[in-house]
C-alpha cells in the first residue's frame, strides 16, 4: 500500500469513527442470530393474537374471571420456552390486590358551612372522582394550591399549612419545572393528602373537566364509572367539584375558577392557606377487593458475569370491560398486538440466549392506571430494579394507515412502514443510537418521534407501562403505532391487523433488545 493510500485509509477511518462520536461504533454491537430472527413470523403472531381476541376470553378485563385464563396461556408458553417463573414462590404469576369502587352519586352528599350557615350539595354539584375511597370526612377546608409535596423538586404545598383531619382543596396546576404525572403517586393528589393526614379532598376542575361537564351525558358516564386502584395506595374520600361550586369556594379566598385555569397555562401556583369554612363529605361507593396478576418470567443469560443483569420486554395484556349491551372489546391492537409480540420475542430469545438475562413481563391493569407496572416497580419488583438495564415496551403495533385514509381519528395512525418511538433518548442516548443503528442495518423502518416531543399534548411518554420503569431511571423505548378510529372500541378486531408490519416491528424490538443484552457494558445514562 502506498503512503498516499495509507493516508486515505486513515482519513476514511477517522471519518468513520467520528460519525459515531459520543455514540456506539458498529463493532461493539453483536450480530443478531438469524435463526432466532426467522422464528418471528406472521403465523406465530396471528396464532397468539387469535387466542387473545377470542370471545372465550371476553376482552381481557383485569377484574373479569376469564382474565386468569389469559395469564395461564402466557405463563404456559413462557415455561415451554425454557423461562423460569419470577413471580410468587417461583411461579409465573405475580399477584397483587386492587380495590374497585363504583360511586353512588345520588346517595352521596357534600355540606359546606360558612359563617354559621350550612348548605347541602348533591349530585351535579359534584362528581365522584376516579376510584376514590368511599366514606365520611369532616373538617375545616384548607386550600393547598397544586397539592404537591415533592422533596426531589424542593416543592411542598403542605409545608406551611396543617391539614391533619382537614379537607384539602386542590387545583389542577403544575408549578414551574414540575409535571404531576412525572411524580411518584404519593407526592400529589389524593395520595399526597392521605400521607399528610388529610381527611378528604375537594378537587377544583381543570379547564378540560370544566368544559366536559357541559357535554351531554357527563353525569351519566361518571355515575357508572368504576374506578380501580392498588389496594396498597392509601387514599381518602374525594369529590370533583362542579365549576360553579368551585368558583363559590374560591371567591372568599380572592380567587376564581378563571384564575385557576389561567394558572394551568402559565404554571403558577397560588399560595396555600386556611379558609374560614368547613365541609362534610359522605361519599357512598360500592367497593370490592380483587386479586389479579402480572405474568413474569426470566430466561437466564449465557454469560456467568452478566446474567445477573436484565433486559426487560413488556406489554400489557389487559383491555376493557364488556359494556352494558354485552359488546366485547377484543383489543386486537390495544394491546393484543404488543402481548403477542412480546410472547414471540420470548420464543426467539430462547433459541439463542443472549449474555444478559431476559425479563418478560405482561402487565395487568394498564387500562386502569398502569397498576401492574406500578406494583412491579414501586412495591414488589420481580427482579432488583437496579439490575434492569432497559425496558422495551410495546403497546399497539398492529395497525397501519391505508393510502387515501381521510378519517379524522386516523390522522396520527402510522403507515405500513412507520412506527412511533417514545422515550428512546430521554434517559440514555446510547440506547437511542443502538436503536437507530439497528433499524438502519436490519428492518429499515421509518422511526417517527412525533410523540417523543415533551411539548406534545398527548403526553404518551407517561401513558403506558414503560413510564413506571423510566421514573426509576431505567432507560426505555416505547413502540406505538398511533391511535385510530377503533381505539377503545369493540371494532378493534384481528381482521384489521397488518401482520406484515407487526412482524417487522416485533423483529426490530427483538434485534434492539438482543444487542443491548449482549453489550460488554451497561447502557450509559445521561445526566438530567
Amino acid at each position: 500500500m502506498t503512503l498516499l493510500s495509507k493516508r486515505k485509509s486513515f482519513i476514511v477511518l477517522i471519518l468513520f469513527l467520528a460519525s459515531f462520536a459520543g455514540g456506539v461504533a458498529p463493532a461493539t454491537l453483536a450480530p443478531v442470530p438469524a435463526v432466532s430472527l426467522d422464528s418471528i413470523t406472521p403465523t406465530e403472531l396471528r396464532m397468539h393474537l387469535g387466542f387473545l381476541t377470542s370471545n372465550e376470553v371476553g376482552g381481557r378485563y383485569t377484574l373479569s374471571p376469564n382474565f386468569a385464563i389469559v395469564a395461564r396461556y402466557l405463563a404456559t408458553h413462557l415455561e415451554a420456552y425454557g423461562f423460569r417463573g419470577a413471580g410468587d414462590n417461583g411461579s409465573f404469576l405475580q399477584h397483587f390486590e386492587v380495590t374497585s369502587s363504583k360511586p353512588d352519586m345520588e346517595k352521596s352528599l357534600l355540606s359546606i358551612t360558612s359563617n354559621g350557615q350550612t348548605t347541602d350539595y348533591h349530585s351535579g354539584d359534584f362528581y365522584i372522582y376516579g376510584g376514590g375511597e368511599g366514606g365520611k370526612a369532616e373538617g375545616q377546608i384548607v386550600f393547598v394550591g397544586a397539592g404537591i409535596s415533592s422533596p426531589s423538586h424542593n416543592h411542598d404545598d403542605y409545608a406551611k399549612v396543617d391539614v391533619k383531619g382537614k379537607i384539602v382543596l386542590v387545583a389542577a396546576i403544575n408549578p414551574p419545572g414540575i409535571d404531576k404525572p412525572q411524580l411518584p403517586r404519593n407526592e400529589w393528589g389524593e395520595s399526597a393528602a392521605y400521607s399528610h393526614g388529610a381527611a378528604g379532598v375537594l378537587i377544583i376542575p381543570s379547564q378540560r373537566f370544566a368544559s366536559a361537564m357541559k357535554s351531554p351525558g357527563f353525569k351519566e358516564r361518571n355515575t357508572v364509572r368504576e374506578g380501580v386502584r392498588l389496594t396498597k395506595n392509601g387514599t381518602v374520600p374525594a369529590l370533583l367539584l362542579s365549576a360553579e361550586l368551585a368558583d363559590k369556594l374560591l371567591t372568599p379566598l380572592g380567587l376564581s375558577l378563571k384564575q385557576m385555569h389561567e394558572a394551568e397555562r402559565d404554571y403558577t401556583s397560588p399560595t396555600p392557606r386556611m379558609t374560614d369554612f368547613s365541609a362534610r363529605l359522605n361519599v357512598v361507593s360500592q367497593q370490592r377487593q380483587v386479586t389479579t396478576q402480572n405474568v413474569v418470567g426470566v430466561l437466564d443469560g449465557s454469560d456467568p458475569k452478566l446474567k445477573d443483569e436484565y433486559v426487560a420486554f413488556s406489554a400489557h395484556y389487559d383491555h376493557l370491560q364488556t359494556n352494558a349491551s354485552g359488546e366485547i372489546y377484543p383489543g386486537a391492537d390495544d394491546d393484543g398486538s404488543g402481548t403477542s409480540a412480546i410472547l414471540t420475542i420470548a420464543h426467539a430469545m430462547s433459541i439463542d440466549r443472549p449474555k444478559r438475562s431476559v425479563l418478560i413481563i405482561f402487565h395487568a391493569g394498564e387500562e386502569l392506571g398502569l397498576l401492574g407496572s406500578e406494583y412491579n416497580t414501586d412495591y414488589s419488583p420481580a427482579v432488583p430494579l437496579d439490575k434492569v438495564i432497559a425496558d422495551l415496551n410495546i403497546d399497539m403495533i398492529g395497525r397501519s394507515k391505508p393510502p387515501g385514509d381521510k378519517e379524522r381519528l386516523d390522522a396520527h395512525l402510522t403507515d405500513a412502514n412507520t412506527v412511533y418511538l417514545v422515550g428512546s433518548n430521554r434517559i440514555s442516548k446510547e440506547l437511542h443510537e443502538i436503536s437507530e443503528q439497528t433499524n438502519s442495518q436490519y428492518q429499515k423502518l421509518k422511526l417517527d418521534y412525533y410523540y417523543n416531543d415533551p411539548a406534545n399534548h398527548e403526553r404518551i411518554y407517561f401513558r403506558s407501562d414503560h413510564w413506571n420503569y423510566a421514573k426509576h431511571g431505567i432507560p426505555v423505548i416505547f413502540y406505538f403505532d398511533g391511535t385510530h378510529v377503533d381505539y377503545h372500541k369493540p371494532t378493534d378486531t384481528i381482521d384489521k391487523i397488518d401482520f406484515a408490519k407487526m412482524t417487522n416491528v416485533t423483529r426490530l424490538v427483538f434485534e434492539t433488545g438482543w444487542r443491548v443484552a449482549n453489550l460488554d457494558h451497561r447502557l450509559a445514562k445521561d445526566a438530567n
